[in-house]
């Protein structure tokens, strides 16, 4: 292996690591909420082991508080607020252009540094302590926000650098991203790195931190015969899938009578005649018979909601004429419908309905793939999703941990028109360490909060104590970014309740700060890589250059922020095979070959969790329907 480089944090430390600062405090009584005034933790007194207790805390004096030197070590985010009101003042006293947030616990400051029609391009900042390093200081991020009147387009993704000067996935996005970043500490940066009051004066260092990062093992794949390889397309080539698809299938087109030209360009892609070099065909590639006499055809009169209607009437008057056979849906849609409701888009219509009925669908936009080339490189997931519907597992990863039970926990909360919750869902998306899909379930489904954490942490022990994996003996909790501080209290009593399985609970956060460049002439760290941020935090590029192929042909995407979670159970095993759990289960993405920036447990919450949003407002809507042992989702 080669020598691994360093990687720069998205972060400038201050050059003082030692200091105190004064504030104004009285202990905190229930009901204290006044403006500026604010809850901490702090020593009751300057003993080596003092007592710690709540305080109001006030930056002004206030009659009745008494005045406190605090070290910058007493509390961690008291001390960062001190240098969020620092650098505020800075950026205010230079009269910068900038937007904070309006909630005390957002201590982001976002500077204003281009301004566009669809947005404006700014540089974020937000105090922040790096635990293992034991530094304070601030992370430095570029964004492109978007106006609230534009939705995102080609234009606002390349504003984002998502995408090229040329509106193709941007292979420079890592440097592009580095290029703004420095602009801005060697320009406007000088004028806001000063931070003083009347006790300190600190300087924000112009460099970013180095770290050295380590590497977790690369993705290994199980197909047919356990045969392993490291690609998923070219394992399947060399020694076919690890499962095939049992029954026999039914493929029903539903399509407007105007895209046969279209449908007949999908089928020859599929039965590998277009393409052979690219995609061989659904038999050749996946062992999937496909033909003319295993298809059938419903055809769409028009978009209406009473047409969709009669069309899923059909399909299943189609199934029940075939009930030997496995059968899928797949839907020519000619663009996504804008400006009508959920409850009356042919997309959803399809999606949910015929869900419902256990009937698999795979949509296929005409806007999207109908021209050679767009067919061409996308026959292939196409293809994919299809087999993984009707049952088929393609690969496997090579897990760390055998009898290991992966579940994925997210939530979703629909919202009325005021924006108040009105319904509380949450969910579990049950896998395999090894990355085979199990099951779905929907947890909870309450109207009021606290029904909803009580159902939530009811349901998980069922779950967990179910005969479907009674087998188990370790569990790894994957959860979501959307899941709140509430659930996870919910979740972690569930757990308190269960003898005999080993439980980790990790949070993995695919939208954080953390940003990081290693010296490669791209700026973009090694697949694998990770630094370690805490005793219980992790940076790690799910996503990266491959040793010994450094060429970058597509827009390779940002770090996911681990954090291990308090638990009840806690095992003796290294925190490491559980991160290389979540790498590998990256690489069990079933909906496309090169999909790998985020462990499946997650992003297939995500799918459901949009999902969830939309089917909860039809009102046949059954929270049973998504609880099916086949990926539908995908």
């Amino acid at each position: 292996m080669a020598v691994e480089q360093k990687i720069r944090l998205n972060f400038l430390d201050i050059d003082s690591q030692s200091f105190n600062f004064s504030v104004y405090r009285k202990i905190y009584v229930d009901g204290d909420k006044e403006e500026g005034i604010f809850r901490y933790r702090l020593p009751q007194n300057e003993n080596e082991n003092p007592d710690y207790a709540d305080y109001s805390v006030s930056f002004s004096e206030i009659e009745n508080y008494e005045k406190f030197k605090c070290k910058e070590n007493y509390n961690i985010n008291l001390t960062e607020y001190y240098l969020y009101r620092l650098l505020s003042d800075s950026i205010e006293n230079q009269n910068i252009e900038h937007k904070k947030g309006k909630k005390f616990f957002d201590k982001n400051i976002d500077i204003f540094i281009k301004k566009h029609i669809k947005g404006n391009e700014v540089i974020s900042l937000m105090p922040y302590y790096l635990k293992s390093t034991k530094q304070f200081g601030f992370l430095i991020d570029f964004q492109f926000k978007v106006n609230q009147d534009y939705s995102l387009d080609k234009e606002v993704l390349k504003l984002s650098l998502s995408l090229g000067d040329d509106y193709r996935s941007n292979k420079k996005y890592y440097s592009d991203v580095l290029h703004k970043i420095s602009s801005f500490i060697i320009s406007t940066f000088k004028r806001i790195s000063i931070l003083k009051d009347t006790e300190n004066v600190f300087s924000i260092s112009e460099k970013l931190v180095q770290l050295s990062p380590k590497r977790l093992n690369k993705k290994v794949y199980r197909f047919k015969g356990e045969q392993t390889d490291l690609s998923q397309f070219q394992g399947i080539r060399k020694y076919g899938v690890y499962e095939g698809v049992e029954l026999k299938v039914k493929y029903v087109f539903v399509f407007e009578d105007k895209f046969k030209d279209f449908a007949n360009n999908l089928f020859f892609s599929l039965i590998g005649k277009s393409n052979p070099g690219t995609f061989s065909g659904l038999q050749q590639f996946f062992n999937l018979p496909f033909s003319q006499q295993t298809l059938s055809k419903v055809s769409l009169k028009s978009y209406s909601q009473v047409d969709v209607l009669t069309a899923i009437t059909e399909v299943e008057i189609i199934r029940d004429q075939n009930i030997q056979d496995k059968l899928i849906v797949i839907f020519l849609e000619p663009n996504r419908f804008e400006g009508i409701p959920d409850t009356e888009s042919p997309y959803y219509l399809f999606k949910f309905h015929l869900t419902k009925k256990g009937i698999p669908v795979q949509v296929i936009r005409n806007d999207q793939t109908n021209n050679a080339n767009a067919l061409k490189w996308s026959t292939s997931n196409i293809a994919l999703q299809i087999f993984a519907k009707l049952g088929g597992t393609p690969w496997k990863v090579q897990p760390t941990k055998n009898n290991c039970l992966i579940l994925g926990i997210g939530s979703s909360h629909e919202k009325d028109e005021n924006g108040k919750i009105k319904k509380f869902f949450s969910y579990s998306v049950c896998l395999d360490s090894s990355g085979i899909y199990k099951k779905l379930d929907v947890l909870a489904e309450e109207t009021t909060k606290e029904e909803y954490l009580q159902k939530l942490q009811q349901n998980l022990t069922q779950l967990l104590r179910s005969e479907d994996f009674k087998q188990y003996k370790k569990c790894a909790l994957h959860l979501s970014e959307s899941i709140k501080k509430d659930d996870v209290v919910s979740i972690e009593k569930s757990l308190s309740e269960i003898n005999g399985i080993e439980f980790k609970v990790l949070k993995v956060n695919a939208k954080n700060k953390f940003f990081g460049f290693s010296d490669h002439n791209t700026g973009i760290p090694y697949e694998s890589s990770y630094i370690k941020l805490a005793n219980n935090e992790y940076l790690i590029w799910f996503d990266g250059l491959v040793e010994g192929k450094e060429t970058v042909f597509q827009k390779v995407g940002n770090p996911i922020h681990i954090k291990f979670l308090n638990t009840p159970n806690e095992d003796k095993e290294s925190d490491l095979t559980y991160l290389q759990d979540a790498i590998n289960l990256s690489g069990a993405n079933w909906r496309g070959f090169n999909a790998k920036q985020t462990p499946i447990s997650i992003y297939y919450a995500k799918i459901v969790a949009d999902y969830t949003a939309v089917f909860s407002k039809f009102e046949s809507f059954d929270k049973e329907m998504l609880a099916n042992n086949l990926p539908w989702f995908l």
